[in-house]
């Protein structure tokens, strides 16, 4: 059995004294369109680093995806592989070449940065640009830890498509080829050439496939240490 309508509110409306009054029905507000509140929010979800399984985002267009290096590039955590680089060169392998003393540290955190940048707009912003890839990662997000990881180091060379369809990681690939290839430009001498290119590069991609690892899981470390969020670390997100 259907109820009837609530009655709407009346505006009664008075021309003049010794004018009668007359009523009319006051408009219905017109009905808000479903999701306007969360179009906003979702837009801004398209930036995101790591996207939870089951969760839509908008897609990136091609001139989005051109910024998208910028958007990890001010991320509170984006220095965090420099300096790692930097310091590992620094009192491990004297790589590059700059010396090992405090003034040394300064150029070799000065080259991470630069390499870090250049690997960071091929990879995530130039070939994705041009060949369709999504540059978010993909989180497995359940199972075992092992198969977790797994997953997360075979995503350095799978990669998904705009479509949604899986793809050779072409970006990660290549796109640190193409980094890796201009660290002579401002390298020191003793270590410019191809072996290093070539180092630079491997070694690179071992770092993507740490960096997925680091995706995979701080959700749940944000979950367990709510304090990582105030740095911007992503967490669970629970939707819109």
């Amino acid at each position: 059995m259907s109820l009837p309508d609530a009655p709407r509110p009346a505006i009664t409306l008075f021309r003049g004294r010794g004018v009668s009054a007359r009523t009319v029905a006051a408009p219905q507000p017109l009905p808000s369109a479903p999701g306007a509140a969360s179009r906003p929010a979702r837009e801004k979800r398209k930036w995101i680093l790591s996207v939870e399984p089951g969760e839509s985002v908008p897609k990136l267009s091609a001139r989005e995806k051109m910024a998208y290096w910028l958007h990890e590039e001010i991320h509170p955590a984006s220095p965090i592989p420099a300096f790692v680089s930097a310091g590992y060169g620094q009192m491990v392998l004297n790589d590059p070449n700059f010396g090992s003393d405090s003034g040394a540290f300064g150029a070799r955190l000065g080259a991470a940065f630069l390499r870090q940048a250049t690997m960071r707009f091929f990879v995530s912003s130039a070939i994705p640009a041009l060949d369709g890839e999504d540059p978010r990662y993909y989180l497995a997000g359940s199972g075992g830890i092992a198969d977790r990881a797994g997953y997360a180091v075979k995503q350095a060379f799978f990669d998904r498509l705009d479509n949604g369809r899986s793809t050779f990681n072409f970006s990660n690939i290549f796109g640190h080829l193409a980094a890796a290839s201009l660290t002579p430009l401002y390298y020191p001498p003793a270590s410019r050439g191809s072996k290093v290119v070539m180092q630079t590069w491997a070694t690179s991609i071992a770092g993507s496939a740490a960096n997925n690892l680091f995706l995979e899981f701080l959700p749940e470390l944000v979950h367990k240490w709510p304090r990582m969020g105030r740095f911007g670390l992503p967490g669970r997100h629970r939707g819109q």
